[in-house]
């Protein structure tokens, strides 16, 4: 009997709402039509490939029961896919795991290509199974977690509020100019960041995610945590810069001359994504540092890359923060759906960046969960 090999697709998570709503509807239209893609799925031998991203978004729904139902269907399927952490412990995993895989890959192999670390990270990632080995043998445990995961979509909110505001940009700045200036007095720094407090929480208010409940707490707990961070570093322009950077894991030696602050602060951002997500592994973080760098590793190249050729956007939501995160399954994914907004920052990025495209797989948007068999064309 011939072996077949599965397909995995990626949904956006509102397609797998829209599939389990319909699925579980009391109209009869709205279950046929669920119950014709699930047939589409086991008939052309593809597999919902589930990561935590996705199952924290089913979460934080707004009323327990329907995140209940949510969970109770996904525990009810027969085959599904998930991203694993690569050891024996079963269930879900995150980009940390993915992150993690792909280091190791491209430290085992340091002349690796990226298309080759993404094959080797993939043979311990991707894990296949039914529902209840993904949830366990009780779904309802996991209203357990829901608390904190709308803590922490209410912290990505803040976050990708200010992470991603403009009213202060030092990006394209030579690093050289910093390292040459000079440092203002505590009263002074003091003084202009209340200024710059300010026009934080208009920008957040104006462009930020309509959720947020006061834009000026956000803005001053940002400041303030500036002005306390501020007080432990030296006065000395080129010391403070260097120090601030070396907390990153950016040491002299990093700095080419005409390096920009962004591109320092991208190096610091990805030093210390590696030193979290290896920080378990058998690997000492100098050698790791040494021997993979930012173009081997597929999740940091998607991910960074839609951040900086994303299409400017009324509102910096919370959910774009998950949003990156479930587009760097397109890496092992066969067919990854995205919404708008991520396909269109896809385009610019592989426009712009022709690596994506030999680590990214096929990448679409659907409408709606029923128009993908048509899409994928299987």
């Amino acid at each position: 009997m011939p072996v077949i090999k599965p397909s995995f697709i990626s949904l956006d998570t509102s397609h797998l709402t829209h599939w389990i709503r319909e699925a579980l509807s009391t109209k009869e239209s709205e279950r046929n039509r669920a119950k014709k893609f699930s047939d589409w799925l086991m008939h052309s031998g593809t597999l919902i490939l589930i990561s935590m991203h996705h199952i924290e978004e089913l979460c934080v729904h707004n009323d327990e029961n329907t995140v209940l139902w949510r969970l109770r269907f996904l525990h009810s399927l027969p085959f599904v896919a998930w991203i694993s952490d690569g050891t024996v412990t079963p269930g879900p995993s995150s980009i940390t795991s993915i992150m993690r895989a792909e280091a190791l890959a491209a430290f085992s192999e340091p002349k690796a290509s990226i298309g080759r670390v993404r094959d080797l990270a993939s043979r311990t990632l991707v894990r296949v199974g039914t529902g209840e080995e993904l949830l366990g043998p009780s779904p309802d445990d996991w209203l357990l977690l829901r608390e904190e995961f709308i803590r922490r979509s209410e912290h990505s909110r803040n976050l990708v509020a200010v992470a991603h505001s403009n009213v202060v940009d030092l990006s394209s700045k030579p690093l050289s100019e910093l390292l040459n200036g000079r440092v203002r007095s505590q009263e002074d720094l003091e003084r202009q960041l209340k200024v710059i407090e300010g026009s934080f929480a208009f920008d957040i208010a104006k462009h930020g995610d309509k959720r947020i409940r006061n834009p000026g707490a956000v803005a001053r707990d940002f400041v303030g945590k500036i002005i306390e961070t501020r007080q432990r570093l030296p006065d000395n322009a080129a010391d403070l810069v260097m120090q601030s950077l070396a907390a990153m894991g950016v040491e002299k030696s990093d700095i080419a001359t005409d390096m920009t602050v962004g591109q320092a602060l991208d190096l610091g951002l990805f030093l210390q994504q590696m030193k979290i997500v290896t920080a378990t592994a058998d690997v000492s973080f100098t050698d790791l540092k040494r021997l993979v760098s930012q173009e081997r590793v597929p999740s940091w190249v998607i991910s960074s890359s839609l951040r900086q050729y994303a299409p400017p956007l009324p509102e910096r939501k919370g959910s774009d923060l998950i949003d990156i995160h479930l587009a760097c399954l397109s890496a092992y994914a066969d067919v990854t759906l995205v919404d708008k907004r991520t396909l269109e920052a896809f385009r610019r990025a592989q426009r712009a960046n022709p690596v994506l495209s030999s680590v990214c797989k096929a990448i679409k948007r659907a409408a709606s969960y029923s128009d993908i068999p048509d899409l994928v064309g299987t």
